[in-house]
């Protein structure tokens, strides 16, 4: 793919989006390169084991009978995380390459090994996959570290649909799903 077809792909993209009342949007960078953004929110609730309150013990003074000292059996602890998500043209590859931020309810962004959990990336990668899959790497317009799916198997994608109409909804709908990225199926029917 050539990447003026990458820009006139994100464009009919992005108007898709809009249609469907998504999020994405184009962003252009000073030096006239354009790449996709959508922002997702994503809920994880964790369960945490038996834990007994020790209101009587930490304060003698209130009565045992308290209804304060009850026994909780399990904590739920609700997380909200923040991702990013960056379609990007790789001129070496001559592909999309999918790249993506993490960041928890307090802003703080996730390193890779916490987000690699929080994805379920092993699931999909496989163990010793992983490694030479969903990387961190420099984003190549903001000169920051973000994971990044490696772009060697996408023209593999390409080259076994080549009568794909939409690229862009091909390689989001292949990719996408391993990192908690899942696209309305309406973009397929535009």
């Amino acid at each position: 793919m050539k990447r003026s077809e990458f820009v006139q792909h994100c464009l009919k993209f992005v108007e898709i989006s809009q249609e469907l009342n998504d999020s994405w949007e184009i962003v252009s960078t000073p030096n006239g390169e354009d790449y996709l953004r959508t922002t997702k929110l994503f809920r994880r609730k964790d369960t945490i084991g038996e834990q007994e309150e020790q209101v009587n013990d930490e304060m003698p003074e209130l009565d045992h009978n308290d209804p304060s000292g009850a026994t909780v059996s399990t904590i739920v602890k609700d997380e909200v995380y923040m991702i990013e998500y960056h379609v990007v043209y790789s001129l070496s590859y001559q592909v999309p390459v999918l790249y993506l931020n993490v960041q928890d309810s307090r802003g703080k962004i996730l390193n890779l090994q916490s987000a690699w959990k929080l994805l379920g990336a092993l699931k999909g990668f496989g163990a010793t996959g992983i490694y030479q899959a969903l990387t961190q790497t420099e984003h190549p317009f903001l000169y920051r570290p973000y994971l990044c799916i490696h772009p060697c198997k996408t023209q593999d994608i390409f080259d076994s649909l080549p009568s794909t109409k939409q690229p862009i909804v091909t390689f989001l709908s292949t990719y996408g799903p391993l990192v908690k990225l899942d696209i309305d199926p309406r973009y397929g029917l535009k």
